[in-house]
């Protein structure tokens, strides 16, 4: 597992869209003045929960991870979310920090809880 990226600090699963196959994770901290959004794109599986108390991403080789076998047609990498606790399998992994609040766009496009 190779680690790219990681923030001590809180994030939650903000938005999941089943028709776009993207998911939003957002760490909105009072003691900060930025906001950290993380889009997983075209993702084929997820296992994770609502909330993280800090988010260490690493990328994972192979074609399984946790007992999920991903056919070699449905292209993506593993993403793992804490050293394996929870896991994403996606094409793209991005993030992006910025002074917005809760309301304020995403970088990544419109999402549902996002004016």
């Amino acid at each position: 597992m190779h680690e790219i990226a990681s923030w001590e600090r809180e994030f939650e699963v903000w938005d999941y869209s089943v028709s776009y196959s993207r998911l939003l994770l957002r760490s909105l901290q009072d003691e900060s003045p930025s906001r950290v959004d993380v889009l997983f794109s075209n993702v084929a599986f997820l296992h994770l929960p609502t909330e993280f108390p800090s988010l260490r991403i690493g990328r994972a080789e192979g074609r399984s991870f946790g007992g999920v076998e991903i056919p070699d047609s449905v292209k993506g990498d593993w993403y793992t979310l804490n050293d394996g606790q929870a896991y994403v399998f996606a094409t793209h992994c991005q993030w992006h920090e910025d002074d917005g609040n809760f309301k304020t766009p995403s970088k990544f496009g419109p999402f549902a809880r996002t004016d």
